[in-house]
């Protein structure tokens, strides 16, 4: 016997891909599609009139919010515009659609579409990372956008959208940002990484419906609709890993981990102490030790280097499956783009040409998951 589903729509230009996204369903769902008035201007003619689309409550008897909101066993909305997460996150029920999801009481799948600038705003981020403890997110992906541009933002395919629906994949941990470690109690040693690319493969995996675990420095942002985990210290990123490692088949391990570990000082270093000598000891290898612990996770490093070297070396000394190298002469932390080499235990597997790090994350995933 079919499940019900209610397709909700609202006003964006990718809109046009619910009707795509309905005749991949329909022979799985009864569905019933309800939209916004604005969700109504990007459909066609033909599809609004022969699939009954409803949306306002003079368009059927009783009270549709209620009903349909009992018939329905999932609930899509795709696609779902800022504005409509906003209202959504604050309990704003000024429409038919955003009154039914008020009364229904499971999870729903929400499928953002909108510009990067709105999709990375402040405000945006925090309501998808508060709905997102109770709702699916999917998506959305970096690509194409309205008047050519290119960024986040992008709704999802339906057919990526219709794999997230029957299942996520494998759990996956991705690592992002600088550790910082304590001198004294005010001061610590710190690199420049960005967290870029952690999180641009954060997101990329998300996209294709991999349940993301994104352990990230205190100085990254979390990424709204995996599970977000912090950490300051290299010692916190081990600890948050190990925490988090049950069922986990793969481990980007993105973080620029120091090195080396200083000896802190009790209270506050002055000035007129004269001249400090810091005495440094080396760090753990984190990806080593996770992988002896664990053999059979696959674990990608990655390698922030001052040439090209491909350091089958490292990747041997790790025992990590794959070595994922940035030349920091070449790709200056915190830039956008990145260029890199990727070597299992035995060969080259790939080499990127410049490009923008959303890009970077798919050509790392295509060649390592």
């Amino acid at each position: 016997m079919k499940k019900n589903l209610l397709l909700g729509v609202t006003g964006s230009i990718a809109a046009s891909k619910t009707e795509k996204l309905f005749n991949l369903l329909k022979d799985s769902y009864n569905i019933k599609i309800v939209s916004t008035k604005e969700g109504l201007k990007y459909l066609s003619t033909d599809f609004k009139k022969s699939k009954n689309i409803i949306s306002s409550w003079e368009d059927v008897e009783g009270s549709p919010h209620i009903e349909l909101s009992r018939w329905a066993n999932k609930i899509i909305i795709y696609p779902a515009t800022a504005n409509f997460i906003a209202k959504f996150n604050h309990g704003i029920a000024d429409d038919l659609l955003l009154s039914i999801l008020l009364m229904y009481k499971n999870s729903i799948y929400i499928a953002p579409a909108m510009h990067e600038e709105m999709y990375e705003n402040k405000i945006t981020q925090q309501n998808i990372l508060e709905l997102s403890r109770k709702h699916i997110f999917c998506g959305p992906r970096y690509g194409k956008l309205d008047i050519g541009d290119e960024g986040i933002g992008r709704l999802l395919e339906p057919d990526e959208l219709l794999r997230i629906l029957h299942g996520k994949k494998q759990k996956i941990i991705v690592t992002s940002g600088p550790t910082f470690e304590k001198i004294d109690s005010v001061r610590g040693l710190i690199n420049s990484s960005s967290g870029k690319q952690g999180r641009a493969i954060a997101f990329e995996l998300l996209s294709r419906g991999y349940e993301v675990t994104y352990i990230h420095s205190h100085k990254v942002d979390p990424v709204p609709h995996a599970n977000n985990v912090k950490y300051t210290s290299s010692s916190d990123l081990n600890n948050e890993i190990l925490n988090n490692i049950k069922n986990v088949k793969t481990i980007y391990m993105t973080s620029a981990v120091s090195d080396f570990i200083p000896e802190k000082h009790e209270g506050k270093f002055s000035r007129h102490d004269g001249v400090l000598n810091i005495k440094l000891s080396p760090n753990i290898d984190i990806i080593k030790s996770v992988k002896e612990k664990h053999k059979d996770i696959k674990v990608i490093a990655f390698s922030a280097q001052l040439d090209n070297h491909l350091n089958y070396e490292k990747i041997s000394d790790k025992n990590c499956d794959f070595l994922v190298i940035n030349n920091l002469q070449t790709n200056d932390f915190g830039s956008d783009n990145n260029k890199i080499l990727i070597i299992d235990q035995n060969k080259l597997i790939f080499e990127s040409d410049n490009e923008n790090k959303n890009i970077i994350a798919n050509h790392i995933i295509n060649n390592t998951l």
